[in-house]
């Protein structure tokens, strides 16, 4: 489109706007070349085109263009090699009511469109927004991704884009992206919903993920795609109550939140352009409620990751399937009888045929064959003694939460002690608050509200020489003074990551913060000072999502979370694509405390932090299914008074963790049978 201007046509020119004349330049030889152009009613004239005056000239150009009222004209290729010129066409009278029958809505309508239509002289402001739109115009003979403009600290690998051309124009949105772990899944998702949402096929958008993945999905989501999505168990989303669902256009929910029957019942009947499954091998068996809900919710597209279709045996890899495209592998008794191989399932035979299935719904890249290697991660663990008097306030609190547990208190929820637990494994700090509000609360008992202003006065006293005496807090200095690089350190809490903060700074290293209460401004110039000039960075968990730091290779757990996925998600804010050196892994623990048999359990057992990124995961495997292993380790705690009772507690859990790890290895043989020969995408 361009701008007819008609003030030299008296003398036989017409001035040309910037879009005509880079249009003709591309076709024009010297500088009085010469141009044709053709009318709607077939007329075919010619002149001469003058780049440095910016004008046409010749017999007969006034004529051609002066019957044009529009101040706007189309222009594009002719078959002869030439220019076609057209003027936006009118809509017919009283065109509305043929395609609408709402007043308001025709009223509005019709307001809009009166407005564009023949662009007539005065539009500037459509010309403009016409201009703007030819960017977002897709050719589908160019497989052209709209959004790649509109990512925010985010180079896609050129496997990533294949990926995501393919889910859209090869698999119809209807897709499983499977690449070996660590390789980007949820960069490939994010682009590909990303890229929906801006061609305007996508606008209703619900993302499954296991628990603890919705802070991180929610982040990189907003950082690296610009999109605000709300997360299911905000106080916002849940004082709307079943219409939270409705109203919201793009949520984030654990798995585990949405297919709740309350929730399900209200899902199933709202219609999604998008459903979006992070860890799907937790869909694996059809007899699931996760897998039927999955099933029932309305949508147009489906993305599926994971980077283990097959975990236990074949059936899995057919129930995700049929997710996608149902029919795909026909019957399951049809199935099992061509392409599964002895009692366990696990044995696949007529391979060639099944890989052409699968190549059908299934994306799936691995590091051999797309040049991506990670490096390596070294993991030291440093277990330390508590002071006397810490060891004894530690084992009583201890002894009156294990009490408390197993009565099930009305005030003193499990949750609650396990929180107490947890906070008492990072600093004693970190607990303060937590005993004072509790000595203070009148639904507890006179006695127990005793207890605890005991336990809050004994803290105190701990707390006033921590920052001097605590012999994790004296250790954490020396690794940051030997390592002599950046280092990250993490902590669940808030207050300590002031102590530690305030502790450093006293031992003169210049420090940067992160936590989720930052503004994005204050946030941005931290991790500039850290990447520039600071030698620490302290974060809390929320502050350390949606963040890559692959320009530090050295992190601290200054305390541990009993989730290990959590562990995972903090190394794996370094140890990532893109890290250019071995990473190395620094874990604080004192002996005698729950992070203590832990940190034992995961290091010892599975040696958890030489394991590929995303593996843990899958080592968890069904147990987290059953249970949240936070849960699992605190059960354990309270019902063993002594350290050999733990330990035979952990020794049972750490048997199944291994069994686990051990039938991964069985999984990879099986992987490497499906996908050993590369699908193009």
């Amino acid at each position: 489109m361009f701008k007819l201007k008609k003030d030299l046509l008296e003398i036989n020119a017409l001035e040309l706007d910037d879009t005509l004349l880079s249009l003709l330049d591309t076709r024009a030889g010297g500088n009085d070349s010469e141009v044709e152009f053709v009318n709607e009613e077939g007329l075919v004239r010619k002149f001469k085109l003058n780049k440095e005056e910016r004008i046409i000239s010749g017999r007969g150009i006034k004529g051609f263009f002066n019957s044009y009222q529009a101040e706007f004209l189309f222009v594009e290729s002719s078959p002869t090699g030439g220019w076609k010129i057209s003027a936006p066409r009118k809509m017919p009278d009283r065109w509305a009511e043929k395609i609408i029958d709402n007043p308001a809505a025709k009223e509005r309508l019709e307001t809009v469109l009166k407005a564009m239509n023949g662009l007539n002289p005065g539009d500037q402001k459509w010309f403009e927004l016409y201009h703007q739109a030819r960017e977002f115009v897709v050719d589908s003979q160019e497989n052209r991704l709209l959004c790649l403009p509109y990512l925010r600290d985010l180079e896609p690998y050129e496997y990533q884009l294949r990926a995501v051309k393919s889910a859209i124009d090869r698999f119809k949105g209807r897709v499983m992206f499977s690449d070996e772990v660590g390789l980007g899944k949820t960069i490939e998702a994010g682009i590909g919903m990303l890229e929906y949402i801006m061609r305007g096929l996508v606008k209703k958008v619900l993302v499954l993920v296991p628990p603890s993945l919705v802070n991180q999905w929610y982040y990189e989501i907003k950082r690296k795609l610009n999109q605000d999505f709300i997360r299911a168990d905000e106080p916002e989303f849940k004082k709307l109550g079943d219409q939270a669902w409705v109203q919201n256009n793009k949520v984030i929910a654990s798995l585990a939140l949405a297919k709740r029957k309350s929730n399900s019942d209200i899902i199933s009947q709202i219609n999604y352009d998008l459903v979006i499954v992070d860890e799907a091998h937790h869909l694996k068996s059809r007899n699931s409620v996760a897998w039927k809900f999955v099933n029932n919710i309305k949508k147009k597209y489906i993305f599926l990751l994971t980077a283990t279709p097959v975990q236990n045996n074949l059936e899995e890899l057919y129930n995700l399937i049929t997710l996608l495209k149902p029919g795909q592998l026909k019957t399951y008794s049809n199935f099992k009888k061509n392409f599964m191989e002895g009692r366990e399932g696990i044995e696949a035979k007529n391979v060639p045929r099944l890989r052409e299935l699968l190549a059908d719904v299934m994306i799936r890249n691995k590091r051999s064959d797309v040049g991506i290697k990670f490096t390596g991660r070294q993991a030291v663990t440093t277990a330390v003694h508590l002071l006397p008097r810490e060891q004894e306030v530690y084992d009583n609190i201890s002894d009156f939460i294990r009490e408390k547990y197993q009565q099930q208190h009305p005030v003193l929820t499990r949750f609650v002690l396990k929180n107490l637990q947890e906070q008492m494994g990072s600093t004693f700090s970190a607990m303060v608050n937590s005993l004072a509000t509790k000595a203070d609360n009148d639904q507890l008992a006179a006695a127990d509200r005793q207890v605890f202003r005991d336990f809050h006065r004994q803290t105190l006293q701990i707390v006033e020489s921590e920052a001097e005496t605590s012999p994790k807090m004296v250790k954490l200095v020396e690794i940051v003074k030997d390592f002599q690089d950046k280092m990250l350190i993490f902590t669940k809490y808030k207050s300590t990551q002031k102590f530690i903060v305030k502790t450093l700074k006293q031992n003169g290293f210049a420090v940067a913060e992160f936590h989720g209460g930052l503004r994005r401004k204050d946030k941005e110039e931290q991790i500039a000072y850290f990447e520039k000039k600071a030698i620490v960075l302290v974060s809390t968990e929320v502050g350390g999502e949606g963040r890559n730091l692959q320009f530090c290779n050295g992190m601290i757990n200054y305390d541990l979370p009993w989730n290990p996925m959590a562990i995972e998600q903090r190394i794996g804010r370094l140890h990532r694509i893109g890290q250019a050196r071995d990473v190395f892994v620094f874990n604080l623990v004192a002996k005698n405390t729950l992070e203590y048999h832990i940190l034992n359990l995961l290091d010892r057992k599975i040696n958890m932090f030489e394991l590929v990124v995303g593996e843990v995961d899958l080592i968890l495997g069904d147990i987290e299914e059953k249970e949240n292993f936070g849960d699992l380790i605190m059960n354990a705690w309270v019902h063993s008074p002594a350290v050999a009772d733990m330990e035979k507690e952990m020794d049972s859990l750490g048997e199944k963790l291994l069994e686990n790890k051990n039938k991964l290895l069985k999984i990879k043989q099986l992987d490497e049978l499906l996908f050993e020969e590369k699908e193009k995408v």
